[in-house]
């Protein structure tokens, strides 16, 4: 099954024609298989921004598509226990811009 990854990079955008070999079902194998030479993948930024840095991996593009975000629900502000509002705090003081390269420090 041949299909195409629509990447956007500085040059534009541009069209990457895939042939799937392999499929993983934990993206922490997919970045180790692309580690170890297998093929290329799309991956999120923060999980591979070390890799990148080092010269290990080599960046294409960036895909177009929507922000992922990272919600915190809990039932009410009047329940609000002393762990959860100190994890709440410890998120918005490790990712107060909700940068990849914020999620990358704590990765890997």
């Amino acid at each position: 099954m041949t299909s195409a990854w629509e990447v956007v990079a500085p040059r534009g955008k541009s069209r990457i024609t895939i042939d799937p070999v392999l499929r993983l079902t934990s993206i922490v194998m997919v970045r180790d298989a692309v580690r170890a030479g297998v093929g290329a993948a799309r991956l999120p930024v923060s999980l591979v921004s070390h890799d990148l840095t080092a010269g290990k991996l080599v960046r294409w593009g960036d895909v177009d598509g929507p922000e992922i975000a990272i919600w915190t629900l809990y039932p009410s502000r009047r329940l609000l226990s002393a762990r959860v509002s100190a994890f709440l705090d410890f998120l918005k003081q490790a990712f107060p811009s909700g940068t990849p390269e914020e999620l990358a420090a704590f990765i890997d």
